[in-house]
């Protein structure tokens, strides 16, 4: 058993965790730039700099190897105002990364929206919770697709819609009660998954030779027990985490029993017959998913500790089990065999090819006294997953590549600087930038020497 030839061999930023340059050369601001944060902890101001530091950082890919990139476009550094006029220093910007980048024979995998809309548009209509934002979705993708099709072949929509639906921090909009699970919550992601439909189309249309894919946040569950409850609310818990919006992309419609339970919870979005046929309208090439860890569910009951709101749900419970000793980021503990369940179970239910977006582990660690980072905990949790990349292609399922979030460190959604994903260090905290150095870390030479020996 080997690795294809054509192998993606990646890493994975989004615009507004590594760029910065939140309002420079006419970009307007967008949700995550207005977004509450924690006292003490970093903005999008400034990040990791990419934008300054773009050279520098691609020189450092050459270096480790890989040959490909997983990058996102900022809609509001292209639209400024969500629509209408288009900033040419904006679409000048990443011309210059997508050319450096091939320069360098380095595949560019473009996600079109990672978590940042133009506050413009919120101020417009609201945001996702308007239609309205349906088409200007579309027409941004258009003008991506036109501009950069000539280059950029392979395509992401909308990075992990059900986080987005969750979190008013990254979706913006305005609604009663976002600590809960409410229909507005799936009012947005219908109308993320109405335009997402029309991005399919439209690249299909426009990009030659193009492949597009929708990226879910893959949630394998396991049931708390063999008891008939807990079996039966975990299999709707992975109904409702992961397949939800994927039926929709590769199907054209909701889960059937799944929507019939959030019908009875006046949850489910109405669904017209206009919708119905935009459903119909167009389906991805492959799927792109993210994976990190696996989660346990059971029949509802009332908790009392922290749980994501995308957990928080009626119909069952999740139990964020034990931390990881090394790792005080993550409430669920490592599980390279739960990529390998993921796999199977996208591929028994899609028959598409598949493609790992993002898997990775974060840590807190700074450079020692020589200025080194032995980042061992991430070599093995790299490590063991790659293994399981072997074992899902020795399975004979169809495994595009693989990409370690991320490449660099980079703002954490939550947390800012002292949660790290990188396999580049950059030498800043939430309260200092110092120089924005970047230097390698441990996994870096490990992940450069798998790559070109392929021996883990």
């Amino acid at each position: 058993m080997s690795f294809n030839k054509n192998f993606y061999w990646g890493a994975s930023t989004s615009a507004f965790q590594i760029e910065g340059g939140k309002q420079l050369d006419g970009k307007g601001l967008s949700t995550v730039d207005t977004r509450k944060v924690k006292s003490g902890i970093a903005d999008t101001s400034i990040t990791s700099d990419f934008y300054h530091h773009w050279r520098e950082d691609i020189s450092l890919m050459k270096e480790l190897g890989i040959n490909s990139f997983r990058m996102s476009i900022s809609w509001s550094r292209i639209l400024p105002e969500g629509n209408g006029n288009i900033n040419l220093t904006g679409l000048k910007f990443y011309d210059q990364v997508i050319d450096c980048l091939l320069e360098n024979n380095i595949e560019p995998i473009v996600t079109i929206n990672h978590f940042d809309m133009p506050v413009a548009l919120i101020k417009q209509y609201n945001g996702w919770i308007s239609r309205k934002s349906i088409g200007d979705f579309a027409n941004y993708a258009q003008i991506l697709f036109k501009h950069f099709g000539d280059r950029v072949k392979t395509w992401l929509t909308i990075n992990e819609p059900l986080m987005l639906m969750y979190n008013p921090g990254y979706n913006g909009s305005h609604y009663n009660n976002p600590d809960d699970t409410t229909q507005t919550n799936f009012i947005i992601l219908h109308h993320i998954l109405l335009a997402e439909k029309y991005a399919f189309k439209l690249c299909h249309q426009i990009v030659k030779f193009s492949k597009i894919a929708p990226v879910s946040a893959f949630q394998n569950v396991y049931p708390l027990s063999t008891n008939y409850e807990d079996i039966s609310a975990s299999m709707t818990a992975e109904s409702i985490l992961s397949y939800w919006a994927l039926d929709v992309a590769i199907k054209g419609h909701y889960p059937i029993e799944t929507f019939e339970m959030l019908k009875k919870l006046n949850l489910a979005p109405i669904v017209s017959h206009a919708d119905e046929n935009i459903f119909c309208m167009d389906y991805p090439d492959f799927i792109a998913f993210n994976y990190y860890s696996s989660i346990h569910a059971g029949k509802h009951q009332p908790q009392n500790n922290f749980i994501p709101p995308f957990y928080k749900f009626p119909l069952f419970s999740v139990n964020m089990g034990e931390e990881r000793k090394t790792d005080k980021w993550s409430a669920m503990e490592s599980d390279a065999n739960g990529l390998i369940m993921s796999a199977r179970k996208l591929y028994n239910r899609y028959h598409l090819e598949l493609m790992v977006t993002e898997n990775g582990y974060a840590d807190t660690q700074t450079p020692d006294e020589s200025g080194q980072i032995d980042d061992q905990e991430r070599i093995n949790y790299l490590r063991d997953h790659i293994n399981a990349c072997k074992q899902i292609v020795d399975l004979d399922i169809s495994l595009l590549g693989y990409f370690v979030w991320s490449f660099i460190d980079s703002l954490s959604g939550r947390e800012g600087f002292s949660k790290r994903y990188g396999l580049v260090y950059v030498n800043r905290t939430d309260q200092d930038l110092y120089d924005l150095k970047r230097i390698p870390k441990k996994s870096f030479y490990w992940y450069k020497n798998f790559i070109k020996t392929q021996n883990v």
